[in-house]
């Protein structure tokens, strides 16, 4: 019999008493899974029964009525085993073992003429062998039925009518439970011939809740969603993702009940348990996925068991089968049109690599090359989300950026699933940023010969402390945490904690000058990369380093890189996108996260337009605080984009109340000033232009120093009369124009508004509120 718990695994030390009855109105149930399959078991169980489920290392625990304790059992797919609780306490030895066992009233469970086996798993100093802990339990049972009746049960390990098990953990706690599964329930029956190193019907399908399959499937009927195994072996995950859909057969469902001679069965909550629907994906019916869940695999053999197993499981009429090359038709015809869906497969490693090496998969003692293949699926299966099994640490070599890993084991194998989207974008571009700020890292071995790092180290550190309590006080999630502070390393570095708690660092070198010999700038910007990563403590690949220079024309909305990092920060309460790679600038501004919560203060209820707006984080900032309507102008499709992204992010609508506009602002600002009609007022307006603009789809270029007169005076004729603008700009040494202080109320408010990140350079920034004089 397979158990419960690994060996060394401990066991939480709860005591639970036996009442007098077997139990009273729930179960305290243990809920085992494969490795590291606990939180996908535990979402599981969560979406089939309304009852507290606690994680644990080997599982879940959770108190459940009968009918729900059968629920469990007849309808999750990741469970391995089920067990509930007989009785937990203290057993180091086998005399406190017995007198354990003996608390329990056995004839509540086991009639005196009955069957029962028992297992045991772990040691204690004293209890060493799980044979002696097993049979000191059944002596503890016979002879307390022996005392009672002179009769007593009997052991029988293949059909008993109980199955015991017995976990002890290394300080002496014993926990005994009765099986209420019936053994493993990754057995459904449906798979005779699993072929070449076959995955688990459980661990494919935790693999599939890992994937998000249940999410993707939940789309339908209003989207099209399909399945697609390119390598499906005996098609375990296409059949897998069916019974996800349908639920398990009943006649499986029944066979799935264990310890049929239990007094403490609850018969009516049984058959209830067993008369429902299994439970599939609420609301979706699994007939519209007939033809869309497809499996191939280069093996006849495969191919025809995959079948087979399909009608053994019940859902051979939703599934489809093929043989095929996965890299001579990596997508099948039937998917065509279908713009959701999801890639899972569990490709060659390992036992099945050195059988098929020498075809498609790769050659003999290598791993296959899945760049020409993933190319391919990034087009025909664009939209799509993937999820694949590799052998352990190989995703390194992976060619698609993944989002994340999951260990996971295998019949022993040390296994990772990774998991990403076809977007396009997710070929893993050299040299991106975060390529570029590993190899930098790595080479500062060699650069330390010729730079002293501990100027930069010492500098990097206190600055580091002194700006981490202050921007927790703020409550911030980013922050400049140096800032060309030494000469001789030009470079600013940008921290952003996303909202899964994770750190990121932004590196940007400013490029040294001529007179700067370039192995010598190399080596410090390796020195200062290494030191950022292993000074601050960030997680390996959570580093990107870029090079800042000068933009013009179109250079201002161009990628730099395909590897598309996006993460969402949490500014004010408010969700905002942040792209670390693709661009020069990350899409949020740190120097003006001081006006954009002196935007959103001044907004609520309030009308704001937004010029120059960017990625229009200060409007997104400004709606979720209540603005009345937001107005956002940007030349750029693609900050616009990003700027409806950030609202949706919010749950903010793009429409009447809060509008999106691409347009020249200078030629914006031009018609406004010459209409003939009462051009739209506002509350609040925020401009920030760039110092200098060029852009080919721009009437004019645009001088900040040269232009900003005649902008803001074109900004105050659309400002309400109590209204306030918010103008700024980075222009270094820009002078307000002296008309305008003559004009206007205006107070500088560079100062009020500069970070302390920033405090280094104010003669970077400038920023004014501008007001209408009173009228006499």
């Amino acid at each position: 019999m397979s158990t419960p718990y690994p060996a060394s695994m401990p066991h939480p030390e709860i005591e639970r008493e036996t009442p007098t009855a077997a139990f009273e109105t729930t179960w305290p149930l243990t809920v085992v899974s494969a490795p590291d399959l606990q939180a996908p078991l535990a979402e599981e169980i969560r979406s089939l029964v309304t009852a507290k489920v606690s994680d644990r290392p080997f599982g879940v625990l959770l108190d459940a009525t009968p009918e729900q304790a059968y629920k469990i059992i007849c309808d999750s797919l990741i469970a391995g085993h089920v067990y509930v609780e007989l009785i937990s306490g203290q057993g180091e030895n086998a005399d406190e073992l017995y007198q354990l066992v003996q608390r329990v009233d056995w004839s509540l469970h086991l009639a005196e003429e009955g069957y029962f086996a028992i297992s045991a798993t772990g040691a204690t100093e004293s209890l060493r062998h799980t044979g002696f802990v097993a049979t000191r339990i059944k002596d503890a049972i016979v002879d307390q039925f022996r005392d009672r009746s002179g009769n007593r049960p009997s052991i029988d390990t293949d059909q008993p009518d109980i199955r015991l098990h017995c976990h002890l953990t290394a300080s002496g706690h014993a926990t005994l439970s009765l099986e209420l599964s019936h053994g493993s329930l990754h057995r459904r029956g449906y798979r005779i011939d699993g072929g070449l190193a076959p995955l688990r019907e459980t661990l494919a399908a935790g693999v599939l809740w890992r994937a998000r399959w249940p999410q993707l499937a939940s789309l339908m009927p209003d989207t099209e969603v399909g399945l697609f195994d390119p390598m499906c072996g005996s098609g375990t995950l296409v059949i897998e993702a069916a019974l996800r859909l349908t639920g398990l057969p009943t006649e499986l469902r029944q066979q799935r009940i264990g310890s049929p001679g239990w007094l403490g069965h609850d018969l009516a909550a049984r058959q209830r348990a067993l008369n429902a629907a299994p439970t599939g994906i609420t609301g979706v019916d699994p007939a519209q996925f007939a033809g869309k869940l497809i499996g191939q695999d280069i093996d006849i053999e495969q191919i025809i068991a995959a079948k087979a197993n399909a009608e053994r499981a019940g859902v051979a009429h939703l599934v489809s089968f093929r043989e095929a090359d996965a890299w001579a038709e990596p997508c099948p015809n039937a998917l065509e049109g279908i713009t959701h869906g999801l890639l899972v497969s569990n490709l060659p490693y390992g036992h099945r690599l050195d059988i098929t090496g020498g075809n498609a998969y790769g050659t003999p003692n290598s791993a296959p090359d899945f760049s020409t293949l993933t190319d391919q699926w990034q087009v025909c299966l664009n939209g799509w989300h993937w999820a694949v099994l590799l052998a352990e640490g190989e995703g390194k070599n992976w060619p698609l950026r993944y989002e994340r890993a999951f260990p996971m084991d295998q019949s022993g194998i040390a296994i990772d699933m990774i998991r990403g989207n076809f977007d396009g974008k997710g070929r893993r571009e050299a040299p991106g940023p975060i390529g570029l700020a590993n190899r930098l890292s790595i080479a500062a071995a060699s650069a330390t010969e010729v730079v002293d790092a501990e100027p930069f180290a010492n500098r990097l550190q206190k600055n580091f402390r002194h700006l981490k309590k202050i921007i927790a006080r703020e409550g911030g999630c980013c922050y400049r945490v140096y800032d060309a502070d030494l000469p001789d390393f030009n470079l600013a570095i940008d921290l952003y904690q996303d909202e899964t708690g994770e750190t990121w660092a932004d590196i940007q070198e400013y490029r040294a000058p001529n007179t700067i010999d370039p192995q010598l700038a190399r080596a410090r910007l390796s020195v200062a990369v290494n030191q950022t990563i292993t000074g601050l403590g960030l997680a390996p690949n959570h580093s990107v380093v870029r090079q800042r220079k000068r933009q013009t024309g179109s250079e201002q909305y161009q990628k730099i890189t395909q590897e598309r990092l996006e993460r969402v920060v949490i500014e004010g309460g408010t969700r905002l996108m942040i792209n670390l790679t693709d661009y020069l600038d990350t899409g949020l501004f740190l120097d003006h996260r001081y006006v954009r919560d002196w935007v959103a203060e001044l907004s609520r209820g309030k009308s704001v337009l937004n010029l120059f707006c960017y990625t229009a984080t200060a409007s997104v900032r400004a709606a979720h605080q209540g603005a009345a309507r937001t107005l956002s102008i940007d030349l750029s499709h693609t900050y616009l984009d990003w700027a409806e992204r950030n609202f949706a992010l919010n749950n903010i609508k793009v429409g009447t109340e809060h509008r999106l506009v691409r347009a020249d602002v200078l030629e914006w600002l031009d018609q406004r000033q010459s209409s003939v009609y009462q051009p739209e007022r506002f509350d609040v307006i925020f401009c920030d232009p760039p110092t200098f603009s060029n852009s080919k789809s721009m009437q004019d270029t645009l001088d900040i120093q040269r232009d900003h007169e005649q902008m803001i005076e074109i900004c105050m004729h659309l400002l309400a009369c109590e209204g306030i603008l918010i103008f700024s700009n980075n222009l270094k040494g820009f002078k307000l124009s002296a008309h305008l202080t003559e004009e206007f109320l205006i107070n500088d408010l560079s100062r009020k508004t500069l970070p302390p990140d920033f405090a280094r350079t104010p003669h970077r920034r400038s920023v004014y509120e501008i007001r209408h004089r009173p009228r006499d």
